[in-house]
């Protein structure tokens, strides 16, 4: 059963986003990303919905504006797999507000999301914040903006 919005904020987790090519729901247990809040500071928690290779790395990119958006990120942080396929990424370097979240598996470990050489589509998993699974068109920043403070989790899913 998929959770609704007001049970992820409910446990302090801000949105629950899959992969573009497919999945609309979390498919793992939303209590157990809860596991990774700091009331400290907002924290990424990057899961894959596909066995991956622990010690991978995941890459997420982060947008203030609509104008930044896939363009110029504000920060940008790397975190490897863990055992359980889940890169956790502590934002401290953020301020409580709205953001917009883009993250892909390195596959090969070469810093660059790779792409077809016809079409330009990711060859590499990649998600969006948000729940936002672009088809035809790349996504928004009002799409994938969420809004995080203290104690947020934001958990972003990729699919293979």
């Amino acid at each position: 059963m998929r959770p609704t919005v007001r049970q992820l904020l409910g446990i302090g987790l801000l949105c629950a986003a899959a992969g573009a090519a497919h999945a609309d729901s979390v498919p793992r247990d939303v209590n157990s990303f809860a596991k990774y809040s700091d009331p400290q500071r907002a924290v990424a928690a990057v899961a894959t919905e596909f066995n991956a290779a622990p010690g991978k790395p995941v890459r997420l990119a982060i947008y203030d504006s609509e104008e930044a958006f896939l363009e110029h990120a504000r920060a940008k942080h790397e975190a490897r797999l863990d055992e359980e396929g889940v890169a956790v990424l502590p934002l401290s370097d953020l301020e409580p507000g709205e953001y917009a979240f883009a993250a892909y598996l390195d596959e090969n470990g070469d810093g660059q999301l790779n792409r077809g050489k016809i079409l330009g589509r990711p060859k590499e998993p990649v998600a969006f914040s948000n729940g936002v699974k672009p088809k035809l068109r790349k996504p928004s920043y009002d799409e994938t903006k969420v809004s995080i403070g203290p104690g947020s989790v934001v958990v972003i899913t990729l699919d293979d």
